[in-house]
């Protein structure tokens, strides 16, 4: 079973993607800040991270180049979500970013979007 780290401070919106994600067979560990992401990689040994990119009091993008510039979490893709930009706009600038998925969004597309990261990492 695939374990999906999902960082989102909207608990409605937490809420639907564990649901979601559950449904579809991954195991998934809900979190509502960025602060913890190192240690909870850690322990829950994700296999991808979903993570909004406004954050309570953090930048998503940030906390994503911390995790691109360590040996230990850089292989670990990451989907960054955010109801606040186009997608063109954020793939344009950061061709680094694993994929990014625009709010509102239909669940067939996240479920696509997520099954392409997860095949493009065991390529590797």
């Amino acid at each position: 079973m695939k374990r999906i780290l999902v960082v989102e401070d909207d608990p409605d919106v937490l809420d639907m993607f564990e649901t979601v994600l559950k449904e579809h067979g991954y195991k998934v560990f809900p979190l509502m800040t960025g602060r913890p992401v190192f240690r909870i990689i850690e322990t829950f040994k994700p296999d991808l991270i979903l993570m909004d990119i406004r954050l309570d009091g953090m930048d998503g993008r940030a906390i994503f180049q911390q995790l691109k510039s360590n040996q230990q979490t850089a292989p670990i893709p990451v989907m960054l979500t955010s109801g606040g930009f186009k997608e063109d706009y954020i793939m344009k600038d950061n061709p680094d970013y694993g994929d990014y998925l625009e709010k509102p969004f239909e669940v067939s597309v996240m479920i696509r979007k997520i099954e392409k990261l997860l095949e493009a990492s065991y390529i590797f």
